[in-house]
């Protein structure tokens, strides 16, 4: 069977799907994955055949729009570039369509998949990385530094997400998506990221149960299945020169923003405020080095990219903007963290660590208040310890997500295609 799996979006959001693709084409199936050629590295390094979407300067230019990581104007910023790029992208997708042998895979950002699936009858599985994708009154979603308060009736909390679908995620939604749907020949929707953006065939949550369950209100067509995370190979150590200067001290807090987070120069220089103030060793991770402090002490490492599965069981803390991933990541290590959350899921990402227990949520850059929620971190009591014991556990008990996510990928061939998956 082939399979057309479509990324979209950052680093953290593209991994995961090669991780997945990985596990489909070792199976016997035929991989395609489309995304930027940003990734074109990590995608041949598992041996998947990259079908490139545009190219790596429109990808780097995309991420340096001045409101991309607003709280509030972002999301707007992220559709009005979604939707520019979305024919090219479903042009590009049914160039990959072999008829009655071919599977879609998209990512929250591809348009494209469940269109596609529309214009051809296709199966279609929707994969959603981040628990704030399912929108719902039972569980609502937090998107800004002050949650919905826990008393507000359900009704009342029905009737403010209706409100939210219809008044500003369909105001912004709908319409470009509608005149698109009509040049294709489809019929118009509504309630675009509430329902439409979900496969009816297939919606898998990729992440745990334990992380967010799944609510009464979510689509029938909903699983959940665990992280699916893309692994360091075995012979690929850290750095010798970062394996060095971790043997050189005491265990180090790590700061990131993302692999896609191109204005993150408040983030570091707070976060180097931090660690002066701390008088704690630290590293600076980071693929865009303009949005670092000018002049770093011996104390502070800088890297463009190093494995986390690697380097954060040798590490204090997490320091980051909250990325589905890189949450992931540090669950795994059994580190706490501390998350500043930009924009997007990672406000309900941060609330999540937080009720977990693993973590602490800073909405402001600012030291003094970094230096205040780290300090129980690094100096913890065994309540957090046995947290961070147990959700290490939870990950390393977990079967692999990837293959979790191939077995159903892999249960919905063989519903619409019966002959053929016996062969």
């Amino acid at each position: 069977m082939k399979i057309v799996i479509t990324a979209l979006g950052s680093g953290g959001d593209v991994f995961p799907f090669i991780a997945i693709g990985q596990v489909l084409q070792q199976r016997g199936h035929t991989v395609a994955l489309l995304a930027n050629p940003h990734f074109a590295n990590a995608v041949a390094q598992v041996g998947l055949s990259l079908v490139p979407l545009g190219t790596e300067d429109e990808y780097l230019a995309a991420l340096r729009q001045p409101e991309i990581w607003h709280p509030r104007r972002g999301f707007a910023v992220i559709w009005r570039q979604l939707m520019a790029l979305t024919p090219r992208i479903l042009a590009t997708l049914e160039g990959q369509i072999v008829p009655h042998q071919t599977v879609l895979v998209g990512s929250t950002l591809s348009l494209a998949t469940r269109l596609a699936q529309e214009r051809h009858g296709l199966p279609a599985a929707m994969v959603h990385l981040s628990p704030n994708c399912f929108l719902s009154a039972y569980e609502f979603p937090v998107t800004s530094a002050q949650s919905l308060p826990s008393w507000i009736p359900l009704w009342a909390r029905r009737a403010l997400l209706a409100t939210i679908d219809r008044g500003m995620l369909d105001a912004t939604c709908a319409p470009p998506l509608n005149a698109l749907r009509a040049t294709l020949g489809l019929p118009p929707v509504r309630s675009v990221m509430r329902r439409w953006l979900h496969s009816p065939d297939l919606t898998l949550g990729a992440f745990p149960d334990w992380f967010a369950a799944p609510q009464p209100d979510w689509p029938a067509s909903a699983v959940v299945t665990g992280f699916p995370r893309l692994h360091t190979p075995a012979e690929s150590p850290l750095p010798e020169a970062v394996q060095a200067f971790l043997s050189a001290g005491s265990p180090p807090l790590v700061f990131t923003a993302g692999t896609g987070m191109t204005q993150a120069k408040a983030f570091f220089t707070c976060a180097f405020q931090t660690v002066t103030a701390l008088q704690q060793r630290a590293l600076f991770v980071t693929r865009f080095p303009e949005t670092l402090p000018d002049a770093l002490p011996a104390e502070v490492w800088v890297a463009d990219h190093l494995p986390f599965d690697r380097l954060l069981p040798q590490v204090a803390a997490l320091i980051h903007h909250g990325g589905i991933g890189t949450t992931a990541a540090a669950l795994a290590a059994g580190i706490p963290q501390l998350i500043a959350p930009f924009a997007f899921d990672q406000f309900d990402n941060a609330a999540r660590v937080v009720r977990l227990g693993v973590g602490r949520s800073c909405t402001t850059l600012h030291p003094e208040h970094w230096v205040a929620e780290l300090k129980p971190l690094l100096y913890s009591d065994s309540t957090l310890t046995a947290a961070l014991r147990h959700y290490q556990r939870l990950m390393a008990q977990t079967p692999d997500a990837s293959a979790l996510i191939a077995d159903r990928i892999e249960a919905l061939v063989r519903a619409r295609f019966p002959i053929a998956s016996t062969r």
